[in-house]
């Protein structure tokens, strides 16, 4: 069987395709990853055959522009910002729609298997009478990006003769089942275990050292620099006052200069390699940063900045007190060393988490999920046949 996985040009939407990936090769199945840019060769870093159906592409611009080039209007309300991204990442599938139809008919794949937010992969599947299953990376996303990225590929959707985005056969989804959103999904659900992949690096010496304070991992990923910049630079002296020791696990923007001598500025680092060793993560409510801890058990203090689904992770961490979080004008130094002392002092919180690690690992393996796929392809096998 040979599967075409596809996915937009970012880490959070790559990297969570890759445990299904090597499950597959491990059943003897092939796989060939898709996706713009550099992030073929983030794939093969995994060990994945990957392939590129674009140059680089910037999101930001997918997003923020327009196909003429005009800027995207901006909307204030939640919901506008919701379609906003949805019509970029339907802006990104018809960037990479040509390429990606080329790839396929030249590889003739059995199946194809998307991320939610990568719409090229299922017209593709679509145009060549192939199944494809959504492979989730957390919550549910709200159904206007779909909404606001169909509008945007009316064009293409005319031109395949296709009266909208095709629904998936299958929805793998990796969250526990009291974390996910209600709701009335697409397409049957099958349960898989979040086995979290966050890149190659060794594990660093210091994780298996003991540690004299509670210990903090710090990320906040890579937007609105400048507030990110100005919270940085803050706090690390907020956290040793809090008693904490800090990893600032935040790539190439570590604040300059002298460091107290409880914060150790890593850089990048995978985060499944570095929270074993922590008691509590901050970080700006990704998803791949929220689950990731979740497997660990640890509670989440967020600072969503409002970006995209952020937020409703934050708020839904919340609700099932494994976290808290901190809106924007609150999400200062201050802010932060207070969260940080409270959630420290909250068993409560240590409880929930470890609760949601102990449902996260009683769910299927991806290894368990392998046939569920090659029952998909017979199906529809038998399908053609008849």
């Amino acid at each position: 069987m040979r599967i075409l996985l596809t996915a937009a040009p970012m880490y959070g939407h790559v990297l969570p395709l890759v445990p299904i990936s090597w499950a597959l090769r491990s059943a003897g199945h092939e796989v060939l990853l898709v996706a713009p840019g550099e992030f073929p060769d983030v794939a093969a870093g995994a060990g994945l055959p990957a392939a590129a159906n674009a140059g680089g592409v910037s999101m930001g611009g997918m997003i923020g522009f327009e196909r003429d080039g005009t800027p995207a209007a901006r909307p204030a309300d939640p919901e506008g910002r919701v379609r906003r991204s949805g019509r970029g990442f339907g802006r990104l599938a018809a960037h990479v729609l040509e390429r990606t139809v080329r790839i396929a008919e030249l590889w003739r794949p059995d199946l194809v298997v998307s991320e939610p937010t990568e719409y090229a992969g299922r017209l593709v599947a679509a145009h060549l009478g192939l199944p494809w299953v959504e492979h989730g990376w957390g919550l549910r996303l709200s159904g206007l990006y779909a909404e606001a990225a169909e509008q945007e590929l009316a064009p293409e959707l005319a031109a395949l003769g296709l009266p909208g985005l095709p629904a998936p056969r299958l929805l793998l989804d990796p969250c526990p089942p009291r974390l996910q959103l209600p709701g009335v999904p697409a397409a049957p659900v099958r349960r898989v275990r979040y086995l979290p992949y966050n890149g190659p690096a060794p594990v660093p010496s210091w994780v298996h050292r003991p540690r004299e304070r509670p210990r903090v991992c710090v990320t906040l990923g890579s937007a609105f620099p400048a507030v990110r910049s100005e919270l940085l630079a803050a706090l690390p002296e907020a956290l040793h006052g809090a008693g904490v020791e800090t990893v600032l696990a935040t790539g190439d923007d570590a604040p300059a200069g002298p460091l107290p001598e409880s914060v150790r500025a890593v850089g990048w680092l995978p985060l499944d390699t570095v929270l074993p060793a922590c008691d509590l993560v901050v970080h700006h409510g990704g998803p791949g940063t929220a689950m990731t801890s979740l497997v660990h058990g640890l509670p989440q203090l967020v600072l969503p900045y409002y970006l995209s689904d952020t937020t409703v992770y934050a708020q839904r961490l919340a609700e099932l007190g494994a976290g808290r979080w901190l809106p924007p004008e609150r999400a200062d130094a201050a802010g932060v060393a207070d969260g940080v002392r409270a959630l420290l002092a909250d068993r409560g919180a240590r409880g929930a988490a470890a609760g949601l690690a102990e449902e996260i690992a009683g769910l299927p393996s991806p290894a368990e999920a392998v046939p569920v796929l090659e029952d998909v392809v017979r199906k529809e096998r038998a399908a053609c046949v008849r």
